[in-house]
Formats: structure tokens, C-alpha cells, sequence
């Protein structure tokens, strides 16, 4: 089906349900249209507002001014939202009254106000950032004459669907999403068998296709085929909701987020539950509980719910419960990050005594009191008691809902009704399908059944969260004659607290930290220290002993510690928390962070700059250079916990967790969970996990873990889950037979770039696959070159060893540059996205080449003239692109000549490559000139005053010369844009 017949079809569908109207009048015209469209809404909607006078042309400009304030889509939400659900635009009429202007009705939906428009074929003929003067777009669907979603199509026969997601991203360097596009809240990639969506970033530098989504129905069944996607997610009122209520406005990165399919659907579940208690007039105390893995964004759905529960008329108060002093807070704060301004104030931290104040007054709103279970607790057996209509909300349910506390809240408070949220919930062990737990209570005794799963091994499948890389390590110890008296298990204790053992576990991660925590390769150099780990210990003496010995042994690693507060007075708890405090002053000294021990609440703020920091969160966000690092210091390295940040805690840029502890079932799984948030995945292919302590039980205390919580007790078959990273042999097999063909078409060395097009696009398929699965194999530890051993079915040795065929970085790296100079010389429709590679190639054109090793070479080469000395020098440049290795190889040519006779230092080599380039860009500009019927010299000019990534109109000097030969060369209309076009786009070529 061509694009025009599919959009064709896709608006029919739209419109063939109650809700979207074609407007064929606003279709295939200029976005000022569009404009006018607008205005006359506004003065439909605001009528009475504006006493039957409509706007004029002076005061629409002014409401269209007020837009400008919408640098982000975060920006275009929170005016959406307005005050109330009402979106306004303030306005000073010309006669100098007052007025906010209705522009949009977030609860008003599929009736009332809203109005709802399809659009396609707009275009866009003044884009400030294009050189292209007439940018076009597929299908932009309208409420209330704004833009608010847009839809690119694609023929899945001729075009990856997912170029769509490219020209998204050039449509915004163009300057398209500004004025009334600014509202664009949600794009969508759509070809016939493939349907997407996402949320508009914040700038181009945010593109991830990691946060674009699919969906899945209620039954967790993906949808592909468009019409259907188009039926459920674009209809009216899914649309509409979309882009108010399944919208997250983020804070802390000026960012804006759209909930993902599952956690749309569980927020429906649940207010579907309370919709049905509420028309019945009836209260159950158990309401439910979702069952979503961690990692899947559970704090986003919980605060959703929260919000929407709090807007019921007839629920007074939320109370959202947790088991931990740091998760308040922590939860608090993300809250008020995802909240609008006008409801942020409604979100509170309350301890017992506070709560029972707060529930006694008669507000006018609901609130969201955030408090933990333990405090909730203490105020019932303090006398708290209420009867009024209230929801509790509980986090980690699978944890915070055990013992007797449950059931006192629940008779204290019989009005209310619980909703759990949980990752691994408790089941009761299931013999028959193999399913063992330990539990003798389950997560739907204390909150009745369950309302939406959504599991580890679904969110895998989809790519929300990574799988795992699993190392288990096993110690051999005998005992002595001293230990002899000794139980196994107590000798066994012995040794795991002992210094030698600890001693091995902290030159293990030291030894391995740059293989463990770089990033990908680069031309033969991976980045190191992009990512950060955590060290769970078994226990509050064991972290300080671990810190001890890091700052002993490992001193060029940064490593903090945390653990809770021990309100205890036991033998040593006072020495515990002085030696944190300790630590804290150590942490507060090395980053020149304020002293922590001054504030009321030490341990929390403490907690809280240590969590951003791993985060990369505001402040800790800057991208740093080595020498700014070195003087304001950012980076942490390493945080050893006992306790703390195993649940509840995210960052994408924690990629291994170090267990020197034993854990099972939900809380292992939880702890892993750490280190699997997606970012890059070829920086980051999976989560790693290394278990120090007792290896060979660990490992099968995490295949019951994985199966528990990809089954699910009884209530399913047996599901073999699959959440770890492949085997590398198995994958080293796989890519031999793919590098040979590589080699056959580039050289053995990579050095030849294929002849035929043919040619030229099958190596970059090929490549730009094998570059992906080498960077996950070097990820998971495995050195280019090196052997690995054959395992088999059960995972044993079997003797045998393999290798994969490159011989080295080097060699790897002279594939990428291969592949970075090919893809350039195949049509734009064949390229693969390769922009981390391009990334990688500008550092390396900079920074990678050995200079001082080089100029020995070719120092030598000028005395001897030696054919070795010259397969050495090209072999050192083989991993250059074309152009930086073509200047080379004229320098090598030109001693071959006599030309070069006096000795090279590194200010003379990179001379002498300035000038050869400068003379081939000379002749590049003579050449491309002669082409066009413009001298050289003119052109010449026009390049000293190129800025490189600079558009015209922010660079006059370029501006007006390049109008002088339009104007000499008496260019048409269409010339000149093709002439503007090509010739900035030649001049990228040259840098």
C-alpha cells in the first residue's frame, strides 16, 4: 500500500467512529491556516468572555507571542492543564480589559467544548533552522484547533518504519515545533504492519528510540496492525486522554513523559474498581493490586492513580504507604516532580502524630499524605481512628503489608480501601508446576485479586527493561586445625567475614572496574567510569570493613557507604553510626558538598545527594571534562549498602550490582533490578549482576526467583523464563560466519572499501550488526581476540575453545571506520542508524591517534626506508576514516618522493596535515564551483565565513555572500534553495 493510500485510509478510519472530523478545507494548505482555524475556536469557546466582540488582529498576535513561552512540550503541558483542567492564555484586549483566554478542556472529553479535527498534508514554507523551504507533514490531529498529536507514515514495502523517527527529529532542527506546533505532545510511527508512539522530547539531543513504546490490548497481545492501534490509541476518547491524563510532566528534567500501555490500563483497572464500588454504594476494603515488575515504572502509575483517586469527589484523603523512612521521601519527591503546580501542594510527608491532625481538618481537596507503614501503625495503636471515605494506596506491597499492623489499620479505618502495587508479589508455592516459595500469606490475602500484571519476562520482551549478566563466584576453602570445632556452616561464616576473603572480592572489582563500568568501544578506546555500581553487603559491619579496604586497596575508585539508622542500643550500634557519620564527613570533604551532619535530618539529605549523583540528577548532570572533573569533582564510582537502595531506587546509569550477600525470591529479584533501567544498549546491553558469596547456591536460588516471577504461583502454566544475557561462545559462532563475509568484501584488515553498491550496502548491513553484538559481548566482559570455553547444555566446559575472528580493538576498530566511511557513499534510504558510531568517529578524529608512537614511525620510515616500517605505519592508521587516513598516506608518499627529508615532532606532522588539508579543501571547493559555474575564489570566501553546524540566517556574513551569487548567477527561486542546500551540506563534508 502506497503512503498516500494508507494515510488515506488511516483518516477514513479515524473518522469512521464518533469523534474525529476530516477538515479536506484545512488539509494540503500552509500551517498559517491552521492558525486562522485556531482563532476562530478561540472566539466560538470564549464568546461570552469576550462579549460577543471577536478577537482582532492585534490581539490574536499577542495571544500567538504568549506561545513563545513554550520552549518545551513540558512547558505546552502544564498550559494545557492550566488551573482547574482549563488551559488559559492571558490577553490585554485593546480596550485594556483583562482576560484569560480558554484555549483548552482537559476534563471535557468527547463532548462539551472539545472539538476534535484531522489535518494532513501541512506545510511549513518559513522553518527558521531549513534550508528545504517547503517541509511537510503526514497527519496532525487537533483539539481545539491545537496541534497536539502528529502521525508520520511510512510504506513498510519501501522504508524502515523507523525513519519516521528520524524525520521527527529533523522536523525539530528544522525549528518545526514552535507557535501553535509547540503543543505537540505525543508522535506517533505508523506504517502498515508497525505502530509507535512517543512522547515529544525536550530538544534533538533527546531522541531515544528506547522510550518509543508499542502497545499491548488488555490481554497483553502487542499491536502491529495500524488500524487497530489507530481504533484503541487515536480514537476518541483515548486521544484525548492520551495526552492529558496519561501524561507525565517531569520536573527535575524539564522533560515530559507518556505512560506506556500497561500503565494506562492498570490506572483504568483500578478506577474502574472504584467507579463500581462508588455506583453501588458500597466499600470493600481489599480493591486489588498490580503485579508490574520492577523497573517497568511503577512510581509513575502509583502517582497517577494517586492523582486521579484524590480528584474523586467522594474519596477525602489518599494515603500512600511504605516501609522506609528513605522511600518517603524519596517517593515524595518524584511526586511533586510529576505534579502540576497547582497540586504539588496537596502532596505531604506526614509522620503519625501529624497525620492525625491532618486527617481532622475539613479541606476543601483531597490530599496525598505519604507516610510509612510503621508510623501509620504506631498512630492506630495511638488511638488514630477515622471512618471517612478514604483510599490507601500501598507501595512494595509484597513487603509492607506483613504482620499484624494490616489488620489493625483495617479495623481502625473501615472506610478504606487498599490497592497494592507490587513487583514480585508473595505466592503460595506451587508444587505441581514446580514453584517453591517461602510464603504462607500472599499479596492477594491482604489486597484481593489482581487487577493487571505485567511481568519481567514481558517487559524484556518489549525492551523496558534489560535482562540480566549473571556471574556466580565459588570460594574453596579447607579448614585448619584451628577451625576445626567448627560446624561447617559456622566455618563457613567465618571465612566470608574474614580479611583474606574480603581482600579477594575488592581487587576483583577494582581489577575488573574498567572492564565492568566502561562504555562502548570507540575506535579502539571505551570511555571509562560511565557507569556506576552498587555493593550489597551482608550487614552493617560489613560495609564499613568493605569501605575500609576499598580506601586501602582501591583508593582511585570513589566509594561511599549508607545504611539505615540503628535505633537499637545494642553492643556496637553506636560505633555504627559513627563510623557512617564518619564516611559522611570523608564525602562531604572529597565532593565540597555542605556538612550533613548540621541538618535535622542528616542521613536523608545525605542519601539524597548521593542517589542524584548516581542518578545524574539536577545538580549532578553536567558532562564534565577530565579536568573539570578532576578539579570540581562529580563522578561516584561505587555505594556499598546493607540495606538501603536494593528497592525502590532507579538509575539507567547503575550497570552492576556486586552481592556479597544471600537473598531470595522478591528481594532478589528486586536487588538485581538495580542495574536493569535501558539507556544505549550497546553501551548497555544488559544488567550485571556478580554474586561474591556462595556461588552455586545463588545461582539456583535465582532460577526459582525467575520462575516465581514469570509464573506466578498457580494461576498460569509453566513459563521458562529467559531474562539472561546469551552465552558468549554461542554468540561468538554466530558472528564468525557474518566477519568473514565482512572480510571478503573490505580485506582481510578492513582497508578496502567494496566496489559495487551492491557491495557497499551489504557490508554496512552486515557491519552495523556485527558492530552491535560485539559492543554486547564487550559489555559482558569479553576481550576482542581472547578464547572463550564451548559450554553445553548444562552449562559445562566441554573442552573445547573458541575464538572470534578479529584480532584485536584495532582490528575491530578498523571495521568501524570502514563502516563510518561506506555508509556515507549508499543511498540515505539503505543507511542503518549509526549516530553513536558518527559520534565516536568525530572523538576519534581528535583524540585517539598515538602521534608521538606515529612520528617515531615515520621518522624512521624517512631514515630507512624500510617496506616493514611502512606496513607498520599503516597498519597503526588503518583504523582512521578516509579522510584522516588519506592525509596520512600522502605524507608516506611524499617520503617516499624525497619530498618530506627533516625529521617530524608532533606541532610539524600536524602542519604539514593542516596544509595538505587546506589544499585538498581548496581543490574539493575549485571542483564542486565548476560544477555550478562559480569560480573558485568566490566559493573560497563563502567557506572562511562557514560556521559548522550554524544556519544561514544565524550567520549574515555567509548569508550575504551567498545572495551576491545568486544574484550574479541570476538563480530562480528553486536554484536558489537547491543551490543553499547543496552548498552548506558540501561544506559539512569538508570538516
Amino acid at each position: 500500500m502506497s503512503e498516500a493510500k494508507f494515510e488515506k485510509a488511516l483518516i477514513e478510519k479515524l473518522t469512521s467512529t464518533k469523534g474525529w472530523v476530516y477538515r479536506e478545507d484545512l488539509s494540503n494548505r500552509t500551517v498559517d491556516v491552521l492558525e486562522e482555524n485556531w482563532r476562530n475556536i478561540l472566539n466560538e469557546n470564549n464568546w461570552t468572555k469576550l462579549a460577543g466582540v471577536p478577537l482582532t488582529d492585534n490581539e490574536f498576535e499577542h495571544l500567538k507571542l504568549e506561545l513563545n513561552h513554550n520552549k518545551t512540550p513540558y512547558d505546552a503541558q502544564l498550559l494545557l492543564a492550566g488551573a482547574g483542567g482549563v488551559g488559559t492564555l492571558p490577553l490585554v484586549r485593546d480596550d485594556g480589559t483583562q482576560l484569560e483566554i480558554e484555549i483548552f478542556y482537559e476534563d471535557e472529553i468527547a463532548g462539551g467544548r472539545s472539538r476534535y479535527e484531522v489535518v494532513n498534508q501541512i506545510t511549513f514554507p518559513n522553518l527558521t533552522n531549513s534550508l528545504a523551504k517547503n517541509r511537510r507533514t503526514d497527519i496532525v490531529l487537533l483539539i481545539n484547533g491545537l496541534p497536539v498529536a502528529q502521525a508520520e507514515l511510512k510504506d513498510e514495502s519501501r522504508d524502515n518504519a523507523f525513519a519516521a523517527f528520524e524525520q521527527f527529529r529533523k522536523y525539530d532542527m528544522d525549528g518545526m515545533y514552535t507557535g501553535l506546533f509547540s503543543f505537540v505532545q505525543v508522535m506517533f510511527i505508523l506504517s502498515q504492519h508497525s505502530a509507535h508512539y512517543f512522547a515529544r522530547p525536550k530538544n534533538t539531543d533527546e531522541y531515544n528510540k528506547s522510550f518509543v513504546f508499542g502497545w499491548r490490548d488488555e490481554q497483553g497481545q502487542d499491536v502491529t496492525d495500524a488500524m487497530v492501534f489507530a481504533h484503541e490509541v487515536m480514537g476518541i476518547p483515548a486521544l484525548h486522554r492520551l495526552v492529558t491524563t496519561n501524561m507525565i510532566p517531569d520536573a527535575d528534567n524539564d522533560n515530559l513523559m507518556v505512560m506506556r500501555s500497561y500503565q494506562i490500563q492498570a490506572t483504568r483497572a483500578i478506577m474502574d474498581r472504584m467507579r463500581v464500588m462508588e455506583n453501588n454504594g458500597v466499600v470493600e476494603k481489599e480493591g486489588g493490586y498490580v503485579w508490574h515488575t520492577t523497573g517497568s515504572g511503577k512510581t509513575v502509575t502509583s502517582f497517577k492513580v494517586a492523582q486521579l483517586l484524590a480528584s474523586m469527589p467522594r474519596v477525602r484523603n489518599v494515603l500512600f504507604i511504605v516501609d522506609r523512612v528513605d522511600l518517603v521521601n524519596q517517593t515524595a519527591d518524584n511526586f511533586k516532580s510529576f505534579a502540576y503546580k497547582t497540586f504539588e501542594k496537596r502532596i505531604q510527608v506526614v509522620r503519625g502524630h501529624e497525620l492525625k491532625s491532618a486527617l481532622k481538618k475539613k479541606n476543601k481537596s483531597s490530599n496525598i499524605y505519604l507516610i510509612t507503614v510503621q508510623g501509620l501503625d504506631k498512630a492506630i495503636k495511638a488511638g488514630l481512628q477515622s471512618d471517612e471515605r478514604m483510599v490507601i494506596l500501598m507501595d512494595e506491597a509484597h513487603r509492607s503489608a506483613s504482620g499484624d499492623a494490616v489488620d489493625r489499620i483495617k479495623k481502625a479505618m473501615p472506610k478504606t480501601t487498599w490497592f497494592g502495587f507490587t513487583g514480585t508479589p508473595n505466592f503460595y508455592s506451587d508444587v505441581e508446576n514446580g514453584v517453591k516459595t517461602s510464603h504462607n500469606k500472599t499479596t492477594a490475602d491482604v489486597f484481593g485479586e489482581r487487577l493487571h500484571q505485567y511481568t519481567i519476562k514481558d517487559a524484556i520482551g518489549d525492551q523496558n527493561v534489560l535482562g540480566f549478566d549473571v556471574s556466580y563466584y565459588t570460594s574453596n576453602f579447607e579448614k585448619n586445625a584451628e577451625a576445626k570445632h567448627l560446624t561447617d556452616k559456622e566455618f563457613e561464616k567465618e571465612v566470608y567475614n574474614s580479611r583474606p576473603y574480603m581482600e579477594l572480592v575488592v581487587k576483583d572489582i577494582r581489577d575488573n572496574w574498567r572492564k565492568n563500568h566502561s562504555g562502548p568501544v570507540a575506535m579502539g578506546i571505551r570511555k571509562p567510569n560511565q557507569f556506576h555500581g552498587i555493593f550489597a553487603v551482608s550487614g552493617k559491619k560489613a560495609v564499613v570493613a568493605y569501605y575500609k579496604l576499598f580506601k586501602e586497596l582501591a583508593p582511585e575508585l570513589r566509594v561511599a557507604i549508607t545504611y539505615s539508622r540503628d535505633e537499637t542500643n545494642e553492643e556496637g550500634s553506636s560505633g555504627l553510626q559513627e563510623e557512617l557519620k564518619q564516611a559522611m564527613r570523608e564525602y562531604s570533604t572529597f565532593y565540597d558538598t555542605r556538612n550533613f551532619l548540621n541538618d535535622k535530618d542528616s542521613e536523608r539529605f545525605y542519601l539524597n545527594d548521593l542517589t542524584k549523583r548516581i542518578a545524574h540528577k539536577k545538580p549532578y548532570n553536567q558532562k564534565l571534562s577530565p579536568e573539570q572533573e578532576e578539579k570540581t569533582p562529580q563522578r561516584l564510582d561505587l555505594i556499598i549498602v546493607s540495606d538501603q537502595l536494593l528497592t525502590g531506587f532507579d538509575s539507567k546509569y547503575v550497570n552492576t550490582i556486586y552481592m556479597d550477600k544471600v537473598l531470595k525470591e522478591g528481594l532478589l529479584i528486586q536487588a538485581m533490578s538495580r542495574t536493569n533501567r535501558t539507556i544505549d544498549q550497546n553501551a548497555k546491553p544488559y544488567g550485571k549482576v556478580r554474586f561474591y558469596r556462595n556461588g552455586t547456591l545463588m545461582k539456583k536460588l535465582v532460577e526459582e526467583a525467575l520462575v516465581i516471577y514469570t509464573q506466578g504461583g498457580k494461576e498460569k502454566g509453566r513459563v521458562v523464563p529467559g531474562p539472561f544475557a546469551p552465552d558468549i561462545a554461542e554468540e561468538i559462532k554466530k558472528l564468525i560466519p557474518k566477519i568473514e563475509i565482512l572480510k571478503a568484501l573490505a580485506g582481510d584488515d578492513f582497508s578496502q572499501i567494496p566496489d559495487l553498491m551492491k557491495e557497499k550496502i551489504e557490508f554496512v548491513h552486515i557491519a552495523e550488526k556485527v558492530n552491535r553484538k560485539v559492543q554486547r559481548l564487550v559489555q559482558q566482559g569479553y576481550e576482542i581476540g581472547d578464547t572463550v570455553p564451548v559450554l553445553d547444555d548444562n552449562q559445562d566446559p566441554t573442552g573445547e575453545e573458541i575464538a572470534i575472528n578479529l584480532t584485536g580493538t584495532d582490528h575491530f576498530s578498523s571495521l568501524q571506520a570502514r563502516l563510518y566511511d561506506t555508509i556515507k557513499l549508499i543511498p540515505q534510504k539503505e543507511r542503518p542508524d549509526l549516530t553513536d558510531l558518527d559520534i565516536a568517529m568525530g572523538l576519534y578524529k581528535h583524540v585517539i591517534i598515538d602521534y608521538d608512537r606515529l612520528v617515531e614511525l615515520l621518522n624512521e620510515y624517512m631514515a630507512t626506508h624500510k617496506q616493514e616500517t611502512r606496513q607498520e605505519i599503516e597498519k597503526h592508521i588503518n583504523a582512521l576514516d578516509g579522510d584522516n587516513k588519506a592525509e596520512l598516506e600522502e605524507i608516506i608518499n611524499g617520503i617516499e618522493q624525497g619530498k618530506y627529508t627533516e625529521p617530524f615532532d608532533t606541532e610539524s606532522l600536524e602542519m604539514v596535515r593542516q596544509n595538505i588539508r587546506s589544499l585538498n579543501q581548496e581543490l574539493a571547493i575549485r571542483r564542486w564551483g565548476d560544477g555550478w559555474g562559480i569560480p573558485g575564489n568566490t566559493l573560497l570566501a563563502c567557506y572562511e565565513d562557514y560556521l559548522p553546524g550554524v544556519g544561514l540566517n544565524d550567520n549574515p556574513k555567509l548569508k550575504q555572500r551567498m545572495n551576491e551569487i545568486e544574484t550574479a548567477q541570476q538563480m530562480s527561486f528553486f536554484k536558489i534553495s537547491d543551490f543553499e542546500e547543496s552548498l552548506l551540506a558540501f561544506f559539512k563534508t569538508l570538516q
